[in-house]
């Protein structure tokens, strides 16, 4: 059996709602990171912190929305393996805001945050980070936690996935 080094990178994705509306990042042309792409606000998970205090710090430097626990659900866990200098294992959450004024303002360091219908995020315009084409309904109806591996190209396209769901209690 060979044996798979990789350098592992620990992030959270952030799928920010208000209503039907969904609030993504277009990152920057200049970014080495996914280049004109669009996905969910997010960052890595600092060293010696757990997820859930990742997506909240995340949130309210990327955005300035303060949010709680009580809005934040758990929707998946992804892991990308190839494609990037390093392989990711990302927890994907779903947060609710009160509105879609953002308070830090459509501009970031990033690139600029957008708010898209949910109906028309797949289909929109924008290209889209090559795993939420797998995984946004199920984001959406949150009515399970999903489990994505998904192994890439060198240009970040999903070639090969492996992926496992389980229901959440209601």
């Amino acid at each position: 059996m060979a044996q798979y080094e990789r350098r592992v990178q620990r992030s959270v994705t952030l799928f920010i709602y208000n209503g039907n509306s969904y609030l993504f990042l277009k990152r920057n042309l200049k970014k080495k990171v996914d280049p004109g792409r669009l996905n969910g606000i997010g960052g890595r998970v600092e060293s010696g912190e757990n997820y859930l205090d990742a997506a909240i710090r995340e949130t309210m430097e990327e955005t300035g929305y303060q949010v709680t626990p009580e809005n934040i659900q758990l929707t998946g866990v992804v892991t990308l393996e190839g494609g990037y200098a390093t392989d990711w294992v990302m927890c994907f959450f779903k947060i609710k805001v009160l509105s879609k004024v953002i308070p830090a303002g459509n501009h970031t360091d990033d690139g600029d945050l957008i708010w898209l219908d949910k109906d028309k995020v797949l289909d929109s315009e924008y290209e889209l980070v090559d795993d939420l084409n797998y995984c946004f309904k199920d984001i959406v109806q949150g009515k399970n936690i999903f489990f994505l591996t998904a192994q890439l190209t060198d240009n970040q396209k999903i070639f090969k996935t492996s992926v496992g769901k389980l229901a959440t209690k209601t």
